[in-house]
């Protein structure tokens, strides 16, 4: 997707046998002018352990070594040229403490620090050089509000005020030094979700209420640009209008698009959905343009 508001697709996410690799709730981050994903699962099947490195001049996947502690519902961010991992669930939906770190020039992963508590479907944004790992939900989907801060330099943790609202499967971004966490799962049930829009304050550990979303939903995926704007893209809910998505098994998985001006505080409805309803998708920024990867919906995307 461009700033103007355009879609244009682009080749899906690699094939590993009989398998797309990595489909939902994997990680995907850019650096050097390419994305790299990894983890991720599709449908029933166990996590993927792949690492896929796409280049956006040949629109081509290229699989790179296996991810050995590779996991689904996993959050990243990258940092001085590597890429960090955390929490996520191994299989059969027990959430993992785990934290990894990859270097994409060398194509290694190196496991670092535990993170103090064990979540999924956290929400993860840069500051000042420092990774805030957010929220997320437990074993059993109850959503946390916990704050955990990573140094990747003295590889350690330290613990921040609780969010106010705890919230797994939410968007989150970073911009002008602090971080926005939008909408997202409020109970365990995944039927009861938020339009809330909440700002953290990493210099004084406060958190402040910013506008609603124009729509409670959860598991959608979220990117700031340049311009002052951020998008939230895709998402579901358990019921709802199909306007805002297609219905599949119940759900409705979103294709809209909400954009957030953070000078006037407001959200507002793109006129031009995503073409392919999904949640549980990764967005990343590259090259002035966001790209949204994998994803759950009603055929595979890419």
């Amino acid at each position: 997707m461009s700033f103007a508001g355009e879609w244009e697709p682009k080749v899906k996410l690699p094939q590993l046998g009989d398998r797309a690799v990595g489909m939902w709730g994997l990680g995907v981050e850019a650096f050097n002018g390419k994305l790299y994903g990894f983890g991720g699962q599709d449908d029933l099947k166990p996590p993927g352990k792949f690492v896929g490195e796409y280049d956006p001049v040949r629109d081509a996947w290229d699989v790179k070594g296996k991810w050995q502690r590779g996991r689904f519902r996993v959050s990243s961010a990258i940092v001085r040229g590597k890429i960090y991992a955390f929490g996520g669930t191994e299989d059969n939906f027990q959430a993992v403490p785990l934290t990894d770190e990859y270097d994409p020039k060398t194509d290694t992963w190196t496991p670092k620090a535990d993170m103090p508590s064990a979540r999924m479907a956290t929400l993860t944004a840069v500051v000042g050089g420092k990774i805030y790992v957010i929220g997320g939900a437990d074993s059993f989907f109850f959503p946390s509000a916990a704050v955990e801060v990573y140094d990747p330099v003295s590889d350690t943790w330290e613990k921040k005020a609780d969010m106010p609202n705890p919230r797994w499967g939410a968007g989150v971004f970073a911009a002008r030094s602090k971080i926005y966490i939008c909408g997202g799962a409020v109970d365990n049930t995944h039927q009861k979700y938020t339009d809330l829009t909440e700002e953290y304050d990493p210099k004084t550990d406060t958190w402040t209420e910013k506008a609603d979303m124009p729509l409670k939903f959860f598991d959608m995926s979220a990117s700031f640009v340049n311009s002052g704007k951020a998008y939230a893209i895709g998402g579901k809910t358990f019921s709802g209008n199909d306007k805002d998505g297609q219905n599949v098994e119940g759900w409705i998985v979103h294709w809209t698009v909400f954009e957030y001006d953070l000078d006037k505080n407001r959200w507002s409805r793109l006129k031009d959905q995503m073409p392919t309803p999904r949640s549980t998708l990764a967005t990343a920024v590259l090259d002035g343009k966001i790209y949204a990867v994998g994803g759950h919906g009603a055929a595979d995307h890419g």
